[in-house]
């Protein structure tokens, strides 16, 4: 989900306040009222043990599994029953937070900094570590986050552990004891995330467009606050906003997942034992004046591009103009095939990226609005067609094909959005906050249906007036733009492997809870067989899959694609060439035809190509506005030039320059093989009917000799410390530090080196050692170890981004932590607890038909088998201490440290990394 898309469903404070009556009663009527009181007291008041615990006194059940309860202290619980997999995950929102509703500390972020606090944060019943050893051994995964309008909590865990998971959340919204010392880590950290973001161009851009488009309502403002402001805030009064706002009639708590709805619904008021009802919460919101006149918001910020948002005040979300509204947004910017992405992509490769926006939150008036980043010297032509394209929904009617092709879209984003539980939940708590209505996504569609063409123009007539137009531009310096400012039974069958004449494997899996099938093709190529010279070139051919091929020009493929909502994807990874498709089950079969075609008969067309390597050039260039990718860019060339991971994954402009579209053909035939070639079938198809489609699909596909020189054992000791840097002047430190690692294939050492992994910065999540040291001591905002692994030997790396004057610090105590796993400085219980995490989580990947054809595929083609997944917890939970000890001792020797920073670290002396 987009950003756009993330906030769409935000909350506002509801706008009435409750009156209280005084009533005066005579003394001899008040005598009898208390007399008459104590009686019914005395015969009819329930024990008090029962008296704390809320009671149900709304009870809603509503389509799709959903039930919709309210407890008599308050609280709102929405529960929705997914029996799809055996997870689960536990959310509570908490309303009348959020930046526009901090009162008379607006502009602090106290939502924010109470969100640090509180997730995770010591409460009356544990401590901070034990619900840290709590949610890692159950295999949860926690985190927080917070918007302009509510703050929300959620732990995803194995569904066994929900009731646990219940408590925990729960325990956080009442309990919170604010121990000095974690307070004080958390404000660092804070503060630290303030300052990085001053570097970060989409936060700096968002907080741009806030500030024009509101300039009375305090949706101005960002969510994390002002740091002077910050400064000036007082430890008690974040405490009273938690005190105040943290009350149950200000939350919403959501469970989605294979769970029994009155289970949770027991759980959850058990978890509220004792707590009531506060009072309501009213914080008066202005109305935002009409905009008279047009705005423009300059700024000039390090890089080599241009972002910016070309928009217009609308409505809010309530009105009836949201639905043509957000389909005019996709006619303009859906899809390759839509308005803008055909103009400024396909036709002239103007853009980096383009969208179009229906922003419309219910707590005051949205925007529409297009956003895109380009170079430069392109910025005045994509402004002229963007408003060219804006004045034709005002002019033409949308075309019938145009308007079924955007409710095909919504249609299938529904169906894709609720995969997950995570999506769901997030679905259901926020329609909730925002409407009311939990299931307001499926009426939305619905609506959506009925906009019409006429609709659409009325809409674009009535909003987009060129007084009322706003620019915000960010450009690097002095490069300013010089103009004028219905559920039904699932099956499932297990994976079926076919073998075809052409040595294609096929695998097919039959899951039909949802209705759609996801195609996943993988290919042997990228940096296992590119060289510095000819880096970039598998990406290179993954982007011209779908730009033409003997029959359907790039357009027709892209409008195809479009018109039926499926998602396609052709990329290139470290070790593959990937292709995907993703469709409803009634579009699938001619779906997958038009994929394959795309595989088996690309025509590369020589104006397609010189778009795409105009584009990939342009991206090698925008590498070098982030400083992380400048980091990673950095430790590669660093790497033994024998190594697949020396080399750079999208090229470098040395590589992309020379190369022709017959070189590309070249390639296509270099690695397009099927003997290294997995084609996976997944989702609401029989596998018989899925097998079949695939042979005949891919039959063109023939073996040759060249295809079989791919080697996996690949050389990747790193025979000297190095320490190599690039100067940046962006005011941050990027640290990476890598060692010889293995390859997937090296099954018993990668799991020792997971563990590892996990003991020393978390799994998936932070954690570990090196979170706890470095972010603990307010020296980094975020810092994780990880393995750069695939068929061949990878590294094992650790990364932190941290102010530029204490890189050094850090790298030093990221070498402590190194010492400390070959010393065996670690505890059993350390060891159990990082597997017990490990496998709880994995057990919570891979949960939709893409993410499963994607692994399975991988497994297959790697030579470990498309099962190969069900035996790593196995090999996890055989790990043992000695195993650890020895991987360490043998791995994390010799090292590579690659800085980004101002000035370069003091272990630096002169290495270039070439």
């Amino acid at each position: 989900m987009n950003l756009m898309n993330t906030i769409l469903l935000r909350h506002s404070v509801r706008d009435a306040m409750k009156h209280l009556t005084n009533t005066i009663l005579t003394p001899l009527v008040l005598v009898a009222t208390m007399l008459s009181s104590a009686a019914v007291l005395g015969q009819q008041q329930p024990p008090a043990e029962q008296s704390d615990l809320p009671q149900i006194v709304e009870l809603q059940r509503l389509p799709e599994a959903v039930t919709l309860a309210k407890l008599s202290n308050g609280l709102t619980v929405i529960v929705q029953e997914n029996h799809a997999a055996p997870v689960a995950t536990v959310r509570c929102f908490v309303k009348n937070t959020g930046a526009i509703n901090e009162g008379k500390y607006l502009g602090a972020g106290l939502s924010h900094v109470l969100e640090h606090v509180v997730s995770g944060g010591t409460t009356t019943k544990r401590t901070e570590k034990e619900i840290e050893a709590i949610v890692d051994g159950m295999g949860g995964a926690t985190n927080a986050y917070t918007t302009t309008a509510h703050t929300a909590y959620f732990i995803d865990c194995p569904a066994d552990k929900v009731d646990t998971a219940i408590e925990l959340v729960a325990d956080s919204m009442q309990h919170i004891t604010f121990e000095p010392n974690e307070f004080e880590r958390e404000l660092r950290v804070v503060r630290r995330e303030l300052a990085d973001g001053e570097v970060n161009r989409q936060r700096v851009l968002w907080k741009m467009v806030n500030a024009t488009l509101y300039r009375v309502h305090p949706a101005q403002h960002p969510t994390i606050g002002y740091l002077d402001v910050l400064n000036r805030t007082s430890n008690q009064a974040i405490i009273d906003f938690y005190r105040s706002r943290y009350i149950p009639n200000n939350q919403v708590f959501v469970v989605v997942g294979d769970v029994s709805t009155d289970h949770v619904l027991e759980r959850v008021a058990e978890s509220y034992r004792g707590t009531r009802r506060g009072f309501e919460t009213y914080v008066p919101l202005p109305d935002e004046p009409p905009q008279l006149s047009p705005r423009e918001s300059y700024r000039e910020m390090e890089g080599q591009t241009i972002d910016f948002v070309i928009a217009w005040p609308t409505v809010k979300l309530s009105d009836p103009d949201l639905y043509p509204l957000d389909v005019a947004a996709y006619v303009l910017g859906e899809g390759t095939s839509s308005r803008l992405s055909r103009r400024l992509k396909l036709e002239r490769p103007l853009v980096l990226s383009v969208e179009a926006v229906s922003y419309t939150p219910h707590f005051v008036h949205g925007w529409f609005g297009v956003m895109g980043s380009c170079l430069p010297e392109n910025y005045p032509e994509v402004r002229k067609i963007v408003l060219e394209e804006v004045k034709r929904l005002q002019t033409e009617l949308v075309s019938p094909a145009e308007l079924a092709k955007a409710k095909k879209q919504k249609a299938a984003e529904l169906v894709f959005g609720r995969q997950t539980v995570q999506d769901a939940a997030e679905s259901l708590g926020r329609s909730y906050l925002s409407t009311g209505d939990p299931l307001f996504d499926v009426q939305y569609v619905k609506e959506i249906e009925h906009v019409t063409a006429e609709q659409i123009r009325a809409a674009a007539r009535r909003y987009f007036l060129p007084q009322r137009l706003n620019t915000i531009v960010i450009a690097p310096p002095g490069k300013l733009p010089q103009q004028a400012a219905e559920t039904t039974g699932a099956t499932e069958s297990p994976v079926r492997k076919v073998v075809l004449g052409n040595g294609l494997r096929v695998l097919v899996k039959r899951q039909s809870h949802l209705p759609l099938v996801h195609l996943q093709v993988v290919t042997l190529g990228s940096a296992l067989v590119e060289t510095d010279e000819t880096a970039g070139r598998s990406a290179m051919l993954a982007a011209m899959f779908n730009k033409g091929t003997d029959r359907h020009s790039a357009v027709e493929i892209a409008e195809y694609f479009d018109s039926i909502g499926a998602k396609v994807s052709f990329s290139a990874g470290r070790s593959t060439i990937l292709g995907s498709l993703t469709a409803l089950r009634e579009d699938f079969p001619q779906a997958a035809e038009l994929f394959a075609e795309c595989l088996t008969r690309p025509a590369f067309p020589e104006e397609e190509f010189a778009k795409v390597k105009q584009l990939m050039l342009a991206a090698v260039a925008r590498r070098a506005d982030n400083p992380m990718a400048l980091a990673m860019e950095t430790f590669q060339q660093a790497l033994p030039v024998d190594s697949p991971y020396h080399v750079i994954n999208g090229g470098t402009q040395q590589s992309l320059e020379p190369v022709t579209v017959d070189d590309i053909r070249q390639w296509y035939t270099r690695c397009l093989a099927p003997q290294n070639t997995v084609v996976a079938v997944y989702g609401d198809i029989d596998p018989d009917d899925a097998v079949s489609l695939v042979e005949r699909l891919f039959a063109p596909l023939s073996s040759h000799k060249q295809a079989n020189d791919i080697e996996f054992d690949r050389p990747n000791v790193i025979s000297q410390d190095r320490v190599v840097y690039k100067p940046t002047s962006q005011p941050t430190g990027i640290v990476l530090l890598g060692y010889r690692g293995v390859s997937v294939r090296d099954e018993a050492d990668y799991a020792a080196l997971t563990v590892l992994d996990a003991m020393s910065s978390g799994y998936q999540y932070p954690g570990g050692w090196l979170h706890n040291e470095l972010r603990g001591a307010g020296l980094v905002y975020a810092v994780h170890a990880f393995l750069i692994s695939g068929p061949a030997p990878g590294f094992f790396a650790v990364n932190a981004q941290t102010a530029p004057e204490t890189v050094d610090e850090v790298v030093a105590r990221i070498r402590k932590n190194i010492e400390k796993a070959k010393a065996g400085d670690f505890t059993d219980e350390e060891l159990a607890r990082a597997k017990e995490m490990i496998v709880n989580l994995h057990a919570q990947e891979n949960t939709t038909p893409a993410d499963q054809a994607l692994k399975a595929a991988l497994d297959e083609l790697y030579g470990l088998g498309y099962d190969h997944d069900l035996l790593f917890p196995k090999q996890i939970s055989a790990v043992t201490r000695e195993d650890v000890l020895r991987v360490a001792r043998e791995y994390l020797t010799k090292s590579v440290l690659a800085v980004v920073a101002p000035k370069p670290p003091a272990e630096y002396k002169g290495d270039t990394g070439k």
